[in-house]
């Protein structure tokens, strides 16, 4: 076993995915059942939408969705051999389109992420998040340098950074956290050392905390902690040191380089009622939704904030609050065991798997959709600045439903042995 995991966790996810039955079978059912949740739910968002039924969101979607499951089914009898083999391929071919609304100019609401395709649009940073999982699963999975050295991390840091830094300038600040983000679960799954992953978070967090004083000035106090608890060589301990220190102090750098939307998003986040008919009515108007369905809901196809218009959004970015006006707790607390009880069948396949790509390549599965479900709802109730990413199998969008499918695919052809 490879992954620094405490056993007892081990054991709590064997007992709890073993009650459960059998694990692909039940992985399957839960996706099916957050998928037509999805549709359903669009289709309450658009109800009242006068353009053609293919024209709607929700018409869309059942398009995309028949399509997306014709695929993943291809992806589910295809050879993991041949994925494995491909994975730095897929990943050249992935960095390649990322490139290619930028240079013919493909610009829909000012930014540069789709390639047209007739009456439909593809947006290629949703499928290259499953390029770099692959690319990354392969590396840590075939390396034979040792993953508690810091130069065996390289690598997997440059196949993150490089589809970041693209997609950063589309821009996409969403999608670009996606990419960062997974380095740590698989990194972490791979063995590598925590005060490592240390390393590779701290300049993110020295730029953050940097907007205020004090929240920068207890940031560095635990960045000097954890350097002096660690007891790491003296040289390495002031180049991390100067590293965070440099970083920090060119965050009005960084501010100044960020789209007035982004600036906007980010002063919301701390102070929602600065501007309640600007950037902060998405918030005010998704708290109000979610707020306004008590415990059972209004009812499917009666939220009042999402049919009167008040919220913005209501069938992408902020599906959950729809389901949170009209399904109430109750439903948003069933939404949410489901992707719990997705995630724990997810993690507990890679557990018990003696192959290491395939491992990887689940735990980065999982942790794209584990990521966009925390960030979504967390953005929905103003724990977190509005960024963008969808919902799971909720919001409206081809190309991220089509990756979800995939990656579901994905699991399911590793889980069921093929």
């Amino acid at each position: 076993m490879f992954w620094p995991i405490n056993k007892r966790y081990l054991r709590f996810l064997k007992k709890a995915a073993e009650s459960l039955g059998d694990t692909p079978t039940l992985i399957l059912v839960i996706s099916i059942l957050l998928s037509i949740s999805g549709l359903i739910t669009l289709f309450s968002a658009s109800l009242l939408d006068p353009h053609p039924f293919f024209q709607r969101p929700f018409g869309r979607q059942l398009l995309w969705a028949i399509i997306s499951a014709l695929i993943t089914t291809g992806i589910y009898y295809l050879p993991i051999r041949a994925v494995f083999t491909s994975s730095y391929i897929l990943y050249g071919l992935g960095i390649i389109l990322l490139m290619v609304p930028a240079l013919i100019g493909s610009q829909i609401g000012g930014t540069t992420r789709w390639i047209g395709l007739g009456p439909f649009g593809i947006q290629p940073s949703e499928i290259m998040k499953i390029f770099v999982v692959l690319a990354i699963a392969r590396y840590l999975a075939t390396t034979k340098q040792s993953i508690l050295e810091f130069k065996t991390l390289i690598p997997p840091l440059l196949f993150a950074l490089i589809p970041m830094g693209i997609v950063l300038k589309q821009p996409d600040l969403g999608t670009s956290i996606i990419y960062f983000g997974l380095l740590f679960p698989l990194l972490y799954w791979a063995g590598a050392r925590l005060f490592h992953l240390f390393i590779i978070l701290a300049p993110v967090m020295s730029i953050v905390t940097a907007f205020n004083f004090y929240t920068y000035f207890l940031w560095i106090t635990i960045v000097i902690t954890v350097l002096y608890v660690t007891r790491e060589k003296l040289r390495v301990s002031i180049v991390v040191f100067l590293i965070n220190v440099i970083l920090g102090s060119s965050t009005s750098l960084i501010w100044n380089n960020l789209k007035p939307y982004q600036q906007q998003r980010l002063l919301t986040l701390f102070n929602i009622d600065a501007d309640p008919r600007g950037a902060g009515y998405q918030i005010i108007q998704s708290k109000i939704a979610i707020g306004s369905g008590g415990l059972f809901g209004k009812g499917l196809g009666n939220g009042t904030q999402t049919h009167l218009k008040f919220l913005p959004a209501g069938h992408t970015d902020f599906i959950f609050s729809v389901v949170g006006e009209e399904y109430g707790f109750v439903g948003t607390v069933i939404i949410l065991i489901l992707f719990f009880g997705l995630f724990l069948l997810c993690f507990y396949t890679a557990f018990r798997l003696k192959d290491r790509f395939s491992s990887l390549v689940i735990v980065g599965a999982v942790s794209i959709l584990f990521f966009h479900v925390v960030i979504n709802v967390a953005m929905t109730i103003g724990l977190m600045p509005v960024t963008g990413l969808p919902l799971p199998f909720f919001s409206y969008g081809g190309s991220f439903l089509l990756s979800c499918y995939l990656l579901i695919g994905l699991i399911l052809n590793i889980a069921t042995g093929r």
